[in-house]
């Protein structure tokens, strides 16, 4: 008996504006904060759809402890009794934050962090993905960087779920294509990383498959129509079932591995989450022989035509080793010892030592 739980209402709508409206009178909600970035809220036309002053939008591409204090005392000056984010995985991390915040009455950061206790109250919340990538508007998650630390953190609590989920692929389709494949791979990642598990269960993996037979398939399409809506809601569907997915397993070596890439070399997320995939798809592969055979089958291809189909999503649009990216090739050590996250490092179902990440990281090296 599989052990699965994920507690979000998703909602599917071609208008996402309307969706939400009623979903806000549905929660009864009378004083939202908004929580989007820069670009989304111009590109929306966030201000004229909602009181400009309840609208916080001050939120770096990978949300910091900086964004975390000025999200704070943007709410203090407010009574704001539901959440709406509008964005990517920032505006939807930072999002879970100000959730904390506003539950348990904290402002100091850190204290929000290592809250584990029990929320004496709960606020509703509604989460609308722009990309298809992050999956955070389903799992109860999200990442906070300390840049003067070099350090990643991450909050997280059952209370910090978002309520509901409202999928529009409309929201998407404005997303320039290396965003767009950067949160395809981020998606990619997701679901691989919940395969080769040791908190893997059936229903978590029927859906990390479901995930990664859609994005094989309407990733590479995606590069040829970038406009096409129904590829779009394919992919943001896709990041949310590699979502449900891994909001029971979390995420494994992938993601390990790229957390010091991240903050020593600012790679993007999707794309140091998944560049190491195919390493670890051989690494690992034995292992998960029967959901690979499962891929394999549904989308007609040998094991080494899925690992050129992986390589094939990202090619002419992002740089995908790690000289290109400026990592300097006596810094691979450096970068294979912090590459232990405690939580995920250890999820993956092959133990790995320094060596095996340092060798993974020499083949991400040049091809």
């Amino acid at each position: 008996m599989s052990n699965y739980f994920n507690p979000v209402r998703i909602f599917k709508t071609e208008n996402w504006q309307r969706e939400l409206n009623f979903r806000i009178g549905d929660l009864k909600i009378s004083s939202p904060i908004i929580i989007t970035t820069p670009g989304n809220r111009k590109r929306l036309h966030l201000n004229s759809k909602f009181d400009s002053d309840s609208i916080f939008s001050d939120v770096s591409s990978n949300p910091n402890f900086k964004d975390c204090t000025n999200a704070i005392k943007f709410c203090q000056k407010n009574m704001f009794d539901g959440v709406i984010a509008i964005g990517g995985g920032s505006a939807m991390d930072l999002a879970k934050v100000v959730m904390a915040h506003l539950c348990l009455e904290k402002s100091d950061i850190n204290e929000l962090l290592e809250y584990d206790g029990e929320f004496s109250q709960t606020i509703p919340s509604i989460f609308l993905p722009t990309t298809h990538g992050t999956a955070s508007e389903v799992t109860m998650w999200g990442t906070v960087w300390n840049m003067e630390e070099e350090k990643k953190y991450s909050i997280s609590h059952p209370n910090l779920y978002p309520t509901i989920a409202i999928l529009d692929g409309n929201l998407t389709l404005s997303l320039p294509m290396d965003i767009s494949i950067t949160t395809m791979m981020d998606a990619l990642s997701h679901s691989f990383e919940s395969i080769w598990n040791k908190k893997a269960n059936p229903t978590s993996t029927n859906l990390a498959i479901s995930a990664i037979c859609s994005i094989l398939e309407n990733g590479i399409a995606l590069k040829k129509t970038p406009a096409d809506l129904d590829i779009r809601n394919n992919l943001l569907k896709a990041s949310t079932v590699a979502g449900l997915a891994f909001s029971n397993t979390t995420t494994a070596a992938a993601h390990s591995i790229s957390y010091p890439l991240t903050i020593h070399y600012g790679i993007p997320h999707g794309v140091a989450s998944s560049i190491s995939l195919i390493p670890l798809l051989d690494i690992n592969g034995k292992l998960i022989k029967e959901p690979l055979d499962r891929i394999c089958k549904n989308n007609e291809l040998t094991y080494e035509e899925l690992k050129q189909t992986i390589k094939e999503i990202p090619q002419g649009i992002i740089p995908y080793t790690l000289d290109e990216w400026g990592i300097p090739e006596d810094q691979l050590p450096k970068l294979a010892e912090e590459s232990f996250t405690k939580g995920r490092m250890d999820n993956n179902v092959v133990d790995l030592t320094t060596d095996d990440v340092l060798g993974i990281l020499k083949e991400l090296y040049s091809v």
